[in-house]
């Protein structure tokens, strides 16, 4: 058999095993073991350095959050041309900042700034860290969750949430779900 025979078989058994796996296997598959505790010792005990242990205990920034305090102090996030910018009531067409933001969280931040806000308490809160495959890290990154890189060599996703087995988190479902679609769609 040549190369790119046995190539096109590892690939096709790849494709059908991705089908046809659980939400169950694909959270054993990218998720490999939890390291709270480790992570609280280190902590704990001063093994980190000041970067390194904040890195592990911050959490994302909920945009959403953010926004609706925004939305509450009488301004709201509006797109046009990809560009994001800020508008009172439902005057899209005269914004109170110009639609030149490229992303919604960069203008989020900048609001946040000019008003002299704290954006860092809309971050949650993290209860666990668990060792993850790169490829899974790229994608909860992607979610806007908090993952740590080259933390003595591993990848920590530190968890914003605790008391349920790990594929019933919606960011989870998310990324499975986007998994499945793109494999069978």
């Amino acid at each position: 058999m040549s190369i790119k025979a046995v190539y096109f078989l590892c690939q096709l058994n790849i494709a059908i095993n991705t089908m046809t796996m659980t939400i169950s296997e694909f959270t054993n598959r990218e998720i490999i073991y939890c390291v709270s505790s480790l992570v609280y010792t280190l902590t704990q005990e001063n093994k980190l350095d000041e970067e390194q242990a904040i890195s592990l205990w911050e959490g994302s920034i909920s945009f959403d959050d953010a926004e609706y305090v925004i939305n509450q102090d009488g301004s709201y996030l509006g797109q046009k041309d990809d560009l994001w910018g800020l508008y009172d009531n439902d005057d899209h067409d005269s914004p109170i900042v110009d639609y030149e933001y490229e992303s919604k969280e960069e203008l989020i931040q900048w609001y946040f700034e000019d008003m002299s806000w704290d954006i860092n308490q809309h971050r949650s809160e993290v209860f666990e860290h668990w060792i993850v495959t790169s490829w899974l890290a790229d994608k909860l990154e992607a979610k806007g969750e908090t993952v740590v890189r080259d933390f003595y060599g591993l990848t920590i996703y530190c968890r914003p949430c605790t008391g349920q087995a790990l594929h019933c988190d919606h960011v989870i479902q998310e990324i499975y779900n986007d998994l499945i679609s793109q494999t069978n769609g």
